[in-house]
């Protein structure tokens, strides 16, 4: 199920926000993804003609199910049972030579990540995040194991973001590798593809086993993958928006600061610097995104889904990380961030 199929299933059962007026996408948009807490649709957006913008999908229990295609009467504790009885079988990728995100393709000068209506969601944010809910897509340098993550994303400008994480995390590894080599690491961004991928971006899968693997297990169909141009790496095919491009070896700028899940404002002085090479689109892509940093928000939801499948993983001190587990298994939401709050980490 891509995102709009998503999308429209959400509409079908009762579930989807629809707002047809114009919203600002500096400010305003974002507030209104935090006051409605429910799957939402923007579908006129300040400064960008056609664009839409989508946050809210995986809002509670009954969002998740739909997702993954259990219907929306599962109750929690079934929905759980039955990811658990998915997560041991996953299901490998298929190759597709083509597909609907190279509908629009950009390369070089021409590319424009700024022709996107990416939300600035917090005033306490430093600016526009292109990356809140997508997938970074990654292999080791030398091994050539894949990996897939969540890496939260600052927009610097028509063809560079920054990239948040934690040396620990597995793509802070291929990093590392990359610049022992002396090397730039290729990577992709994929924006709008669908949940469950990025169930399994999020997930704390072990290092060297493929995430899409996992996302095709848990929504039991095959994640159809197309070949990038720029740079030897596959994304999704249905993908809203991919850009491909490289990591800068050697490069560190400040990324923030960021409202981030524990509701505080961050910093990270040492964030990666991405440089986009090439861009797929669909026609009319809705970008997909989240707003961080509210107490049950989305994240929140998925996180707690992830800890009950023993998925779920925290870079820092470990009696902490083990409080962390405890309270997001159990959705003792403000707690959860309470504990987040001691010392500060950045999540991988």
């Amino acid at each position: 199920m891509d995102l709009r199929a998503f999308i429209d299933l959400l509409a079908h059962e009762g579930r989807l926000r629809r707002v047809s007026r114009e919203v600002d996408w500096k400010f305003e948009l974002g507030e209104m993804v935090r006051a409605h807490r429910s799957p939402i649709l923007f579908e006129k957006i300040k400064d960008y003609p056609r664009a839409r913008v989508f946050a809210n999908g995986l809002s509670g229990m009954v969002e998740i199910g739909l997702a993954l295609g259990l219907g929306a009467g599962l109750k929690r504790r079934d929905l759980i049972r039955e990811l658990k009885r998915r997560k041991p079988s996953p299901l490998h990728t298929t190759a597709v030579p083509t597909g609907p995100v190279l509908e629009n393709v950009s390369a070089g000068e021409a590319i424009d990540l700024l022709r996107f209506a990416v939300p600035h969601w917090h005033r306490q944010d430093c600016g526009r995040y292109l990356g809140t809910w997508h997938i970074n897509v990654s292999k080791h340098p030398e091994t050539g194991a894949r990996n897939v993550g969540v890496y939260r994303m600052a927009l610097l400008g028509p063809r560079q973001a920054t990239i948040s994480t934690s040396p620990a995390s597995h793509l802070g590894l291929h990093v590392a590798a990359a610049e022992r080599r002396g090397q730039p690491l290729p990577m992709a961004v994929a924006i709008g593809v669908s949940e469950a991928v990025v169930m399994a971006a999020s997930a704390a899968y072990p290092y060297g086993l493929d995430e899409f693997d996992l996302a095709g297990g848990l929504q039991r169909e095959s994640v159809r993958l197309l070949p990038c141009e720029t740079v030897n790496l596959e994304v999704p095919a249905d993908s809203e928006i991919v850009i491909e491009g490289v990591i800068k070896p050697g490069v560190r700028v400040p990324d923030g600061p960021f409202f981030d899940y524990a509701g505080k404002p961050s910093v990270n002085p040492h964030a990666f610097l991405f440089e986009a090479t090439r861009v797929m689109s669909r026609n009319d892509p809705i970008f997909r995104g989240a707003s961080i940093g509210m107490a049950g928000a989305e994240d929140h939801q998925l996180a707690a889904v992830l800890a009950n499948l023993d998925l779920l993983d925290f870079h820092g001190n470990r009696t902490r990380e083990r409080l962390q587990h405890y309270l997001i298994k159990n959705q003792w939401f403000k707690a959860f961030q309470w504990a987040g709050r001691i010392g500060g980490i950045l999540r991988g």
